[in-house]
């Protein structure tokens, strides 16, 4: 089967004029099999109209059309947007490849403290960036866990790394988010 191909590609943000432009894109019926595909890359940068835009077209998509939201941070979408979509997690992480995280996580993990945990934390000297990839590899690891089925209760140590990284996001005291994060684990 024949395809087309439309990708957005953001500079910045992903606006009301880039979703309308896939709207009309998709309200073009090809012809002879053929289907429209369109790639939305770093779909966490749609703002919040534009995200309110799109959820008719995700709910309903135009024929025979494909939309992929390709994003590392889903929890940057609103929620009615991830229940519109089949969340595709890669098939290889990263996480294993980068063994200091990796020590951080485990000693996060098998520490029976806040203070423990604080420390943990402190001794990492995370930058905002590096605090940001370090959730980002937690998830990761959460994510084979649950597949193995071996985390204890993965869900809620999700839950908080994803409001660690809103906080991040919104531009918290790294202190305190770190100190949120260590707290935390104790009502885990």
């Amino acid at each position: 089967m024949d395809q087309y191909h439309l990708h957005i590609v953001p500079e910045t943000s992903i606006g009301i004029d880039e979703v309308r432009s896939l709207q009309n894109f998709l309200s073009k019926k090809p012809s002879g099999g053929k289907k429209n595909i369109v790639i939305l890359h770093d779909a966490h940068l749609l703002t919040l109209p534009a995200q309110q835009a799109i959820l008719k077209t995700l709910e309903e998509p135009p024929g025979d059309s494909q939309i992929y939201l390709v994003t590392s941070q889903p929890d940057s979408l609103l929620p009615t947007i991830l229940s519109r979509c089949q969340i595709i997690s890669p098939q290889h992480t990263t996480y294993m490849s980068n063994a200091t995280y990796m020590s951080y996580i485990e000693k996060l993990l098998s520490s029976s403290s806040a203070g423990e945990r604080l420390e943990i934390l402190d001794s990492a000297n995370f930058d905002r960036r590096s605090a940001l990839d370090f959730l980002n590899q937690f998830e990761l690891y959460l994510h084979s866990q649950v597949i193995l089925r071996a985390a204890k209760d993965p869900e809620k140590i999700y839950n908080l790394i994803s409001q660690a990284r809103i906080y991040l996001k919104s531009n918290c005291s790294l202190r305190l988010i770190l100190n949120y994060l260590a707290t935390q684990f104790t009502h885990l």
